[in-house]
């Protein structure tokens, strides 16, 4: 309850009750302090908006361990027409590892690396399934190339160059760090140049065809990430090829065949600034391709309707925050822009901070649009799984699966410890309770929550005068 103060001698002290909602639309660190909505907030650690309230984020249990040499950088997922073929990996410096079974401690090495330096273990991968109905996984290590999976024999083959069935031919897919599926044609970037290769339609081996990209690349770079962009034009719905550059030059194909000029055209550039280290910086979601660069993360749709800017991004309301961690960590390892569709949020993972500060992830409620921030999970790469979540951590070499609603849940408590209860903060917006001019004094606050049971341990205060500093004392309101 807030009390206004008459500050002239023998003024009436008057008490009034007022109500600040959850901030369901999230962070809003690009508005006036005096102006701010009731239902934005200055900053949500760990408490995420969704429609009806504010939720802190799920928790992680340990899922898989075991493996040898460095943390795991990247997991990949298969998901078989039958659930009994789903496998998970993850890859290291060193190589493959299986560790599809919940609670696996000793993970068989599937591949061995023959390169463990530089990118060794930054994979990309895809599902397919040739014209012969083989389930593939098709997958490019950022130092060792091209592997292939099969499931029907439930193994992993090195590709090699050459004219054979199962061969690349016209370049050495040793240098292949990127793999992707467009209108039926396996593409891939060649490390370290403007150049992708594709193959014939429905094929996972063959003759590769060179296709320059150099020529549209204004603000230069190598080749960087290519997606596929499906969106209805007003022609019906059709796959765009959507090509990006280091330099932060999007460009954007249609058409079918990329050998016949008749029908393969650039449809048009367009600019969104340097993008971060790594291939996993764009993500597509409900009809639109979101690209991670230095002005946030941008949205095609809004690029090729003319917005530029802050306009053209999504991520404008935190710009101040993500910004911060992008003009430091930009050719960092460790950028990841992945969407969970089991409770419907876009997540743009960091990179583990050089200055050992705080690593922080972005977390939009893509129902509403509003971001929140999450902290105290060391993410390396991240995918969805059998209806699942689940990320590897940038120092453990472990496997986490998002689920319950504490934190660190691990397999061998004696070795590791018990788990933690989840930190949150969240500082609302500033306001004036309709008398913007008059002092004020709050004499009870009254949080409202909503849980299975369990008192949440809290610690509330009212801030004034813009104060924007976090509670550093710890919950005392069910603490135990």
């Amino acid at each position: 309850m807030a009390q206004r103060v008459d500050r002239y001698r023998g003024g009436r002290q008057r008490s009034q009750p007022g109500t600040i909602p959850a901030p369901i639309d999230g962070i809003n660190a690009t508005a006036a302090l005096a102006a701010m909505s009731p239902l934005e907030c200055i900053y949500s650690y760990n408490m995420l908006p969704k429609d009806s309230g504010m939720e802190v984020r799920k928790g992680s249990v340990e899922y898989a361990n075991g493996w040898t040499g460095t943390f795991a950088r990247s997991i990949v997922a298969f998901e078989g027409q039958d659930s009994s073929n789903d496998r998970l990996w993850v890859c290291n410096t060193t190589g493959i590892w299986d560790v599809t079974t919940d609670g696996e401690t000793s993970p068989t090495q599937d591949v061995t690396f023959a390169t463990t330096t530089g990118n060794a273990g930054i994979v990309s991968y895809v599902q397919f399934s040739t014209d012969g109905d083989e389930e593939l996984l098709l997958l490019c290590d950022g130092a060792n190339g091209y592997y292939t999976w099969t499931r029907s024999t439930d193994t992993w083959a090195k590709i090699a160059t050459g004219a054979g069935a199962t061969q690349i031919d016209n370049v050495d897919p040793v240098n292949f760090d990127f793999v992707t599926i467009w209108k039926k044609r396996v593409w891939f970037i060649e490390a370290g140049k403007s150049s992708a290769w594709y193959l014939a339609p429905g094929a996972a081996y063959g003759a590769a065809i060179e296709f320059n990209f150099a020529d549209q690349f204004r603000f230069g770079g190598a080749l960087r990430a290519i997606h596929n962009w499906t969106l209805d034009a007003g022609d019906g719905i059709d796959d765009k090829l959507v090509a990006i550059s280091g330099g932060g030059d999007v460009c954007v194909y249609t058409g079918t065949d990329p050998a016949a000029v008749s029908s393969f055209e650039l449809q048009g550039t367009w600019y969104v600034g340097a993008v971060p280290a790594g291939r996993r910086i764009a993500t597509e979601h409900a009809g639109d391709l979101f690209i991670l660069s230095r002005q946030g993360l941008m949205a095609l749709s809004r690029l090729t309707q003319g917005m530029t800017g802050e306009d053209a991004s999504i991520t404008h309301k935190i710009s101040p925050y993500i910004r911060e961690v992008l003009d430091n960590e930009l050719t960092t390892f460790g950028w990841d822009v992945h969407v969970d569709m089991t409770e419907n949020l876009l997540t743009i993972n960091t990179p583990a901070r050089s200055d050992n500060t705080q690593q922080q992830n972005f977390q939009m409620y893509l129902g509403r649009g509003s971001w929140g921030i999450v902290r105290d999970l060391p993410i390396a790469n991240t995918t969805n799984w059998q209806g699942e979540v689940y990320w590897t951590d940038n120092v453990q070499l472990k496997v986490f699966k998002k689920s319950g609603n504490i934190d660190q849940v691990y397999l061998n408590t004696a070795t590791d410890g018990e788990a933690v209860a989840i930190d949150w903060q969240l500082l609302t917006a500033y306001q004036d309770f309709g008398s913007s001019a008059a002092y004020k004094r709050l004499h009870f606050i009254r949080p409202i929550f909503s849980s299975d049971g369990a008192e949440p341990g809290i610690n509330v205060r009212a801030y004034y005068n813009y104060d924007l500093s976090a509670i550093s004392e710890p919950p005392t309101l069910g603490a135990d």
